[in-house]
Formats: structure tokens, C-alpha cells, sequence
């Protein structure tokens, strides 16, 4: 009986998903061709779940947004995602990475809006991904001594698009039912299944409690680490993102964001408040910043955990991130001056 209790205490707090992760993810790749697979619904998909994180992705678009784009950066510390990144020379500069971080977002975005059945905008646009991410993982095998994109840096990106969104509601201002976390988790279950990751890597499970122990692993044991230990590729590559996203949302800095970023990760001395370190008084990384950061801190903070409890403020600035959107699509004005008018346009699925 004892020893049931202990095995179960294992399997429930994720920690055996970690060790296979970390063991056999890491030298599967995500496919081993583009054409070694057919793209379908899983036989569990669930159209009513599915929907219903589409909408709830809508009345929290802005959070949502702000919880991809510090997911988007916490990635980058991984070495094995940075290295096959810095491979493909799609990301290093403030244009390439406007560029791909921008067609990124089109393409999450046609996932949460879109229907998702074969043929659609959003079908497609899954396909696209997928066939780039297995075509880019067979060319950085041959040039880089056996990298590739293997099943854990899939489901260690996974996490990005959505491990903050479960783990770190609370700071991001998500306002949200447990139905409408579980077909969150749900939507990012099935996409992980259709872009690749196979079941025993894939973060987001038919169970909420299990999905959270499996995100927590990830934050916990692989990305706050990397974080800890950010190279100066990572810096370099970070900010080549804020800088390069500055062109959908002028608001966004580097420094202000990265902290945001190591808070929600749990990074020792990126607390805000006195009350969420231990040791009162312990100075925390934001006192060393410029007034201006500090000031965008204060107000992304201050937006977030405060004025994304009030249904006015979640419509105004949801219907900044849809005008956004609309402006990067048909008149990127702010981009047009920083990196001439063709390399401004984004156009995925010509």
C-alpha cells in the first residue's frame, strides 16, 4: 500500500513526465520528414472545449497577449530553441525579428480565431507550421552536429504560447472560470497534438491538475534555470524581439518586459512587491532601472493585476491589440519607417 502511495505521489507531481521529457524527448525529433504524417484531428478533439477557449481567448486578448510575448522570451534562454534559432538567422536583428515574431502571431491568431477543419485559414496555417518546424530540424541536423527540433524544445515552446496563461493567471490579470482554463488546455492539447508532440510530451493533458504539475516541472526545473543563467546570445536575440515587436505595440521595453518574464518564471530578486519574497527588504532587479522602465513596469503591473478586473478596461485595451492587429496587417506605420515599406508587410500563407 505504501509503496502505491509513493508511486502515485510521483506520477502526480509531474516528475516522471520531466525525466522522460528530458531523457528521450530531447534526441526525438519532432518528425522525422515532412511528409511522414497526416494531419488530423485527434480522436478525442472536443468541438464545444475548443470554441469556448477561442472565446475566452477574446475576452482576454490583451493579457493573452502580453502572456505569449514573455512566453515567446523565455524560450529563447533554452540553448538547444536559441541555438537552432541563431541556425536559421530569422530572429538575431530587430527586422527579421519583427518579421518572424509577426507572422508568429498571425499564425496564433488564425488558431484562435478560425475554425479548425481541414481546408480552413487555421488547418493550413497548422500544416505550414508544422512542415517548417520538420523541414528546419532536418537542415539544422545536417549543419549543426545533430541539433534538431526535438519533442522537448516542442513541448517546451508549448509552454510559451500557453504555461503563463494556466500558472500565472493571477499576475497577468486573466479573468477566467475552471471551464475555460480546462478548453484552454484542451485547444493547446489538440494544437501541440497536430503540430507533432507526441502524447507522453505533450504539457497540456485531458486533466487540468496533471497539466499544471507538468507546466510547473517545465517553469521550475528547465526554463527558470535558463533564465538564471541567460547567455549574451539570449540578450542579444531578446532584445532583437522587443525591439522588432516595438512596431505592434509601442509600449513594449526590454528590461521592463524580461522582468515581467523572470516574475511570472519565479527568478529569485524579480519580485515587485515586498510581500512575494521571503526576506523583507531584499532588494529586487527593478531599483537599478531608468526611471522610464520603471515607470512602464509600474504601469504594466498596475494594468494588469488592478485594471483587468474592471470589464471597461479588458474591452479599451482588447480593442487596442484587435485595432493593432488590423494596423501591422494593412498599414504598418510605425514598421514602415524602421524597415522600409516591403520588409513591413508580413504575409504568411501566400
Amino acid at each position: 500500500m505504501g509503496g502505491d502511495e509513493k508511486q502515485s505521489k510521483t506520477d502526480d507531481d509531474g516528475s516522471d513526465f520531466l525525466r522522460n521529457l528530458l531523457k528521450c524527448g530531447s534526441s526525438l525529433p519532432v518528425d522525422s520528414d515532412v511528409d511522414a504524417y497526416e494531419l488530423q484531428l485527434p480522436e478525442w478533439y472536443d468541438d464545444g472545449k475548443f470554441k469556448r477557449a477561442q472565446q475566452f481567448f477574446k475576452r482576454n486578448l490583451f493579457a493573452m497577449y502580453v502572456a505569449m510575448l514573455c512566453g515567446l522570451l523565455v524560450i529563447l534562454a533554452v540553448p538547444s530553441i536559441l541555438n537552432v534559432l541563431i541556425y536559421t538567422k530569422q530572429s538575431s536583428t530587430a527586422m527579421t525579428a519583427y518579421r518572424r515574431y509577426v507572422a508568429t502571431i498571425m499564425h496564433t491568431l488564425n488558431w484562435y480565431y478560425e475554425d479548425l477543419t481541414p481546408g480552413s485559414t487555421s488547418w493550413r496555417s497548422i500544416a505550414y507550421v508544422r512542415r517548417t518546424h520538420a523541414a528546419t530540424s532536418k537542415r539544422s541536423s545536417s549543419k549543426l552536429s545533430g541539433r534538431i527540433i526535438a519533442q522537448k524544445d516542442m513541448a517546451v515552446t508549448q509552454f510559451g504560447f500557453v504555461g503563463y496563461v494556466v500558472l500565472g493567471y493571477k499576475k497577468l490579470g486573466i479573468q477566467y472560470s475552471v471551464e475555460d482554463m480546462e478548453a484552454m488546455v484542451h485547444f493547446w492539447r489538440v494544437i501541440g497534438y497536430m503540430i507533432g508532440i507526441q502524447d507522453q510530451y505533450n504539457i497540456c493533458t485531458d486533466s487540468l491538475a496533471t497539466t499544471e504539475q507538468r507546466m510547473r516541472q517545465i517553469q521550475d526545473h528547465i526554463l527558470r534555470p535558463a533564465l538564471e543563467e541567460r547567455t549574451e546570445d539570449f540578450e542579444q536575440m531578446g532584445k532583437a524581439l522587443i525591439t522588432g515587436m516595438w512596431s505592434f505595440n509601442p509600449f513594449l521595453n526590454y528590461d521592463a518586459f524580461l522582468f515581467l518574464t523572470a516574475r511570472l518564471t519565479g527568478v529569485p530578486g524579480y519580485h515587485y512587491w515586498t510581500e512575494e519574497h521571503p526576506s523583507v527588504g531584499c532588494e529586487t532587479k527593478y531599483q537599478k532601472f531608468s526611471r522610464y522602465t520603471r515607470f512602464v513596469l509600474y504601469f504594466l503591473i498596475l494594468i494588469h493585476e488592478i485594471g483587468l478586473k474592471y470589464t471597461i478596461v479588458r474591452l479599451y485595451l482588447n480593442s487596442q491589440m484587435v485595432m493593432s492587429r488590423f494596423l501591422i496587417t494593412y498599414f504598418p506605420f510605425l514598421a514602415i519607417p524602421k524597415f522600409g515599406f516591403r520588409n513591413s508587410y508580413v504575409r504568411i500563407l501566400k
